[in-house]
């Protein structure tokens, strides 16, 4: 009777939370697409480094699908770049919110257009450009281009964003309530706890598997821990109504007897914060290969109000002898429910005590590690929660190597904000040419090369990860690569392509020009092409191509061609 009386308290604060409809209303936005509607994934999903901020429409793996506005509004941004959304168009509305439709192949002529002048105005192909309101009206249901399969795809669909056009913080669209069918409730299969009291960083979680009755959850028995302040986890997907693929839930709650304790909801998260999932979940364990387990109290340093605590502004349950009841509901964006009910108590006995070695790094404060060869500056923003820091090194071998390597340890640790680093180099600084050098970091397959500046013998460059980190001397040129031979003839239409490659696979800039104007070759990967237009003029012509890599280190090739 308890739990289903609970369950009433949870439905009556559900409905009263529904009752604030979105900006515009619940049927201000129409589908998009003309086919079907059906999700590849949701708003609020686990991925890697940041929420999910939107919607993926499902294409049915087809490419230059239309898409239409749904609703009035203005085309207002036009954004390319070669990973990410790829080529993306941004849409203001009357009601306030912009809506985002990512991975596009084609816009209409008019965006084009104007995307291709800006281009070459400021000279670059990737480019992020607003347009004067009153330049490409739209109406509900008109086309303002295609789907396709650029940037960071990994298949054709659309990514579709409904953002607060004044905040730029991303709305969840499911909210509006689009023709999706979806009467299933969220699944849970795990509760997870941590002692309050230690480190997120420094222990291990204890989870309990969740036995399934329709859309009730409950553990096998009594939950007994080893510690008096208990921090909590779930793990829990969504999924639509048909179809298979697991998606994020909207949010979740947790209750004592009829008083709410803490809850979260995936809505109205900006790009600036979306790192910060990396603190909501649990991240050593899914580093290690382990699921999602998304926090139901915020952790010591977090900087996004996605959680909701009571009033009396709890940040832990509290573990006793006696045995207490506690519920979750655990909701998606169309109101379907699912509950977990437990019971926990106190393990008899003297909880565990480690110790580790190290710096101690804390949320909320500036942290330094120093030692005579290495410096790592972290900011107030940088931790979640504290832990024992500590570097280990591993020395230098080869030529190139500026200085021996340093890993930061503990290695599984998420930092939310840019950081530091700063190294001496080995050998004498005066045998070292200062402008070629770079610091590289290496964690598992990721690779990154930034540029390192010199400040008063030391090398420093700016990272948002740990890893392995050394200084490397980096005096070879870009390679530079064509089927193009001084003396060919192109027309128009006629495609010419470089492939580039580096050393340290890091190429920063690929300029191309014909009789010194800038010409718009297109990157993809490590190739770079252009295909001639009207910017390239008949007769005969020089083509001038250079290239830089991040150390500085540039390669130059020219060619006499002739266009008919």
């Amino acid at each position: 009777m308890r739990f289903f009386l609970l369950c009433h308290v949870c439905c009556l604060i559900l409905a009263a939370s529904a009752v604030a409809q979105p900006p515009g209303g619940l049927n201000y936005f129409s589908f998009p697409l003309s086919i079907k509607p059906k999700l590849n994934a949701n708003f609020g999903e686990m991925r890697n480094n940041h929420f999910h901020m939107g919607l993926d429409l499902s294409t049915e793996g087809r490419e230059n699908l239309p898409i239409l506005a749904p609703a009035d509004g203005y085309l207002a941004r036009i954004k390319i770049e070669t990973g990410g959304f790829g080529r993306a168009l941004y849409v203001n509305h009357p009601n306030g919110t912009t809506t985002v439709y990512a991975h596009m192949n084609r816009f209409i002529p008019a965006a084009e257009q104007f995307l291709r002048a800006k281009q070459y105005e400021q000279q670059t192909w990737k480019i992020d450009v607003n347009l004067p309101i009153d330049l490409i009206p739209l109406k509900k249901g008109q086309l303002i281009g295609y789907s396709g399969n650029t940037g960071a795809s990994q298949g054709p669909h659309v990514h579709f964003e409904i953002r607060d056009t004044k905040t730029e913080n991303c709305l969840n669209p499911l909210l509006y309530r689009f023709p999706l069918h979806d009467v299933t409730p969220p699944d849970v299969y795990r509760l997870v706890f941590y002692d309050r009291d230690k480190s997120i960083f420094e222990q291990s979680p204890v989870p309990f598997p969740l036995v399934r009755m329709g859309n009730e959850f409950k553990p096998s028995g009594l939950v007994e821990l080893p510690f008096d302040r208990a921090f909590m986890a779930i793990q829990a997907t969504d999924r639509m109504t048909g179809i298979p693929n697991p998606n994020g839930f909207f949010s979740a709650s947790l209750f004592k007897d009829d008083g709410l304790i803490s809850s979260f909801e995936m809505d109205n998260i900006g790009y600036d914060k979306t790192r910060y999932l990396n603190g909501h979940i649990d991240y050593p364990t899914r580093a290690k290969g382990g699921g999602y387990y998304q926090m139901l109290f915020p952790p010591k340093g977090y900087a996004v109000d996605m959680y909701k605590p009571s009033d009396a502004g709890a940040d832990h349950i509290r573990v006793s002898s006696v045995p207490e009841a506690y519920s979750i509901k655990v909701t998606d964006a169309y109101g379907n429910s699912s509950y977990v009910e437990f019971r926990v108590s106190r393990k008899a006995g003297e909880r565990p005590t480690n110790v580790f070695p190290g710096a101690f790094m804390e949320p909320n404060t500036l942290n330094v590690y120093e030692d005579e060869n290495i410096q790592l500056v972290f900011k107030e923003d940088a931790f979640y929660d504290a832990f024992h820091f500590s570097v280990q090194l591993f020395y230098a071998n080869s030529a190139v190597e500026l200085s021996s390597v340093y890993q930061a340890l503990p290695a599984d640790i998420p930092v939310q904000s840019y950081f530091t680093a700063r190294l001496k180099p080995n050998r004498n600084n005066l045998l070292v040419n200062k402008d070629r050098v770079v610091m590289k970091r290496t964690y598992k397959a990721k690779t990154e090369i930034k540029k390192a500046v010199e400040e008063r013998g030391w090398y420093a460059a700016q990272f948002r990860d740990f890893g392995f980190f050394q200084l490397l001397e980096d005096l070879q040129p870009p390679s530079v690569s064509s089927s193009l031979q001084s003396g060919a003839t192109v027309r128009t239409g006629s495609r010419i392509v470089f492939d580039v490659t580096d050393n340290n696979k890091n190429i920063k800039e690929f300029r191309a020009n014909v009789d010194g104007q800038w010409l718009m070759f297109q990157p993809s990967g490590s190739r770079f092409v252009y295909t001639v237009d009207e910017h390239f003029p008949l007769g005969e012509h020089k083509l001038s191509v250079v290239v830089y890599d991040e150390a500085g280190n540039n390669t130059t090739r020219e060619y006499i061609i002739k266009r008919n």
